[in-house]
């Protein structure tokens, strides 16, 4: 497929991710532009890997977890590398594919601001590639009661697929965002509260090769993150912001 005009600049989120980083790489469709690397921690692993196949290697020097990690990326994407969109796609063998960048090129070129992949629109190949059921039943249910009560046209809330408009990006305060997961269902909030153009798109996720979903219960677990999220919601509801 031709590469449009826009600068499509993929980062890759990994925090001690270097036994599949290379995998990971080898994912970045060929028609995204750059990409680079963002470290969530002090390994050095990823570093002699990054030297010798040639890649752009950054650290996050904010270790404060996932939401910090996707705020250094974001930041360098935009304001170094000059992107008009950035492509997030995490470092576990890319769990969630950035293959569904394809799908997503028609909104680009209709200057969407924030693109959002769906486990469900694929449904069959998502069970095919190990999606759990214990994982699938509550996330259909949870992110049904999220679409209708925040009428956001998406269908999965919960998962690790996004592409970032500049426009969205400069309307970001990204230092009253969340440095945890959270971040991950604020943006989703605040797409709505900006009334910003939101689209959807299939997304495969691999659940067979290692990766680093939540687990189900406990200490920052899925179900902790969850009633973090229903929090949020009605601390939206409330004052019609994040």
């Amino acid at each position: 497929m031709r590469k449009i005009k826009l600068k499509l600049v993929a980062f890759i989120l990994s925090n001690n991710s270097y036994e599949g980083i290379e995998i990971t790489v080898n994912k970045v469709p060929d028609i995204i532009d750059d990409f680079f690397i963002s470290e969530d921690s002090k390994d050095k692993n990823i570093l002699e890997i990054a030297k010798k196949n040639n890649y752009n290697l950054i650290y996050n020097h904010n270790l404060s977890g996932y939401g910090s990690n996707i705020k250094n990326s974001l930041r360098y994407a935009f304001n170094e590398l000059k992107a008009d969109y950035a492509i997030e796609v995490h470092g576990d063998y890319a769990q969630f594919n950035p293959s569904a960048t394809y799908d997503a090129l028609e909104y680009l070129k209709d200057d969407y601001d924030f693109i959002s992949g769906s486990r469900f629109l694929r449904f069959k190949q998502s069970m095919k590639y190990g999606y759990p059921l214990e994982r699938m039943i509550p996330n259909f249910f949870i992110s049904n009661i999220e679409r209708i009560i925040l009428k956001i046209p998406l269908s999965d809330f919960h998962q690790g697929f996004k592409i970032y408009s500049k426009k969205f990006y400069e309307k970001m305060d990204l230092n009253y965002m969340s440095d945890d997961f959270l971040f991950n269902f604020e943006t989703i909030l605040l797409s709505k509260q900006l009334n910003l153009k939101i689209a959807e798109v299939p997304v495969i996720a691999d659940y067979n090769l290692p990766h680093t979903s939540h687990k189900l219960f406990g200490k920052n677990s899925a179900f902790t993150y969850q009633l973090r999220t229903f929090k949020l919601i009605y601390k939206f509801l409330k004052n019609g912001k994040i």
